[in-house]
């Protein structure tokens, strides 16, 4: 797949081209697909338009041969048509998997909902870099120095494919990961069932707990930073704040591809227009190849105690890790009284024996079991939940709902349900 660079022309776009070109060398890549597009609609007598043509040409081919490298061949095309579909257009029939293109300055909320680089960020399939400064990335390429990136984590589809796409960028050459997380302190504290304290203040214990679980989602700890930030208004400009802040060279961000006046409040459209570093966007149908697996490290287990519950136990031992920490959880509701350490006892006896596993019992209280759960789920940092589902149906299911249910909706984690037979 070679990687495609829209130009205008313009010296900028000549460095974006720089960037495509030494890129695809560190790739491995044989070429790269250089496009200049015309738009017919913009009128002008036919031998004006045939002189233009020819001008465009002359000035596509000199840029070609300027930044072409003996090991990377640049390939042009000079297209009619509207710019961004176009450039869309031939991103999937040359079947590329990677759009570059200059940054253009925007000052008017007209100007950034019809940039051409807002319609193809909007629009395309293949994750697009907007270079504003080339200078990072064509050291990197060189090899000359880290490339320090700030990349959005949210809970979205396409922030898993950010990941996996700088994960695949660290494989070309050393990069500096910085995990950038916007919390609003309500919400937080409800994720991990904390108190509340004030929407103005940090929260400390809650900043902790999402170092502890970015770093764990991203799946690599080496050059990497977690900088949870608290969030008051959009979080697009809590972003860029927080990449002027940390000097990094570009901002990796998911998009959901919202056009029109959506655009104006979106995360990615807000960082693009707004920050001073490159921005890379990647599309939520981008096809990247998985380049880190998750490793099962912490893994919970919730039963009642009864004995269908008490087999998902051993499936929570059977998908972790030999070195995981498997906790077994037990829900009381808030004014049960029990003998708790019994209880414990209890819970910690079911584990299967001569596991390698590190065990440790839990005895919970709350008044919904699958919040309860969630929320414990999400304090202890696990990768994984396992829990029984009893199988109600019928009027009942529509009364009471299932736990199981509703602790997939309640959680972020994925939920192995062991069903009866």
């Amino acid at each position: 797949m070679s990687i495609i660079c829209g130009t205008d022309l313009s010296s900028a776009s000549g460095e974006a081209l720089g960037v495509a070109v030494l890129f695809a060398q560190r790739r491995g890549d044989r070429e790269v697909l250089l496009v200049h597009i015309i738009d017919p609609t913009l009128g002008g007598a036919p031998a004006a338009r045939e002189k233009a043509l020819e001008d465009a040409r002359i000035a596509l081919d000199a840029q070609a041969a300027q930044y072409a490298l003996p090991t990377v061949a640049v390939r042009t095309e000079l297209v009619l048509g509207p710019p961004a579909e176009t450039l869309v257009g031939l991103a999937e029939t040359q079947h590329t998997d990677l759009l570059v293109v200059s940054a253009r300055s925007t000052s008017s909320t007209l100007l950034r909902l019809g940039t051409t680089t807002s319609q193809v960020i909007a629009a395309t399939h293949v994750p697009v870099i907007v270079i504003r400064d080339a200078a990072p990335w064509l050291a990197f390429a060189r090899g000359e120095r880290p490339l320090r990136v700030l990349l959005g984590i949210d809970d979205s589809a396409t922030c898993d494919l950010g990941m996996q796409w700088v994960h695949a960028l660290r494989k070309l050459g050393p990069v500096e990961v910085v995990l950038g997380a916007i919390y609003y302190p309500d919400d937080a504290a409800a994720h991990y069932g904390l108190t509340r304290g004030t929407m103005v203040d940090r929260d400390p214990e809650i900043e902790k707990l999402m170092v502890r679980d970015l770093v764990r989602r991203f799946g690599d700890s080496q050059n990497v930073a977690a900088r949870p930030r608290r969030g008051l208004g959009r979080i697009g400009d809590h972003m860029v704040e927080l990449a002027r802040d940390e000097q990094v060279d570009a901002i990796v961000v998911g998009t959901g591809q919202k056009t029109g006046l959506g655009r104006l409040g979106s995360v990615s459209s807000v960082i693009v227009n707004d920050a001073t570093q490159s921005v890379v966007c990647v599309p939520p149908q981008a096809q990247i190849t998985t380049q880190l697996v998750p490793m099962m490290r912490g893994v919970l287990v919730a039963t009642d105690l009864s004995p269908f519950a008490n087999r998902a136990v051993a499936y929570a031992f059977s998908i972790g890790e030999p070195d995981a920490d498997v906790h077994i959880v037990h829900v009381l509701k808030d004014d049960t009284e029990v003998d708790r350490a019994e209880l414990m006892r209890s819970l910690a006896s079911l584990a299967p024996a001569g596991v390698k596993q590190r065990v440790t019992a839990h005895v919970i209280h709350g008044d919904d079991a699958a919040e309860t759960v969630a929320q414990c789920a999400a304090r202890l940092g696990v990768d994984v939940i396992c829990i029984a589902s009893h199988g109600r149906s019928g009027l009942s299911r529509a009364l009471m709902g299932s736990v199981a249910d509703r602790l997939l909706r309640a959680t972020r984690l994925p939920v192995l349900v062991l069903r009866p037979s």
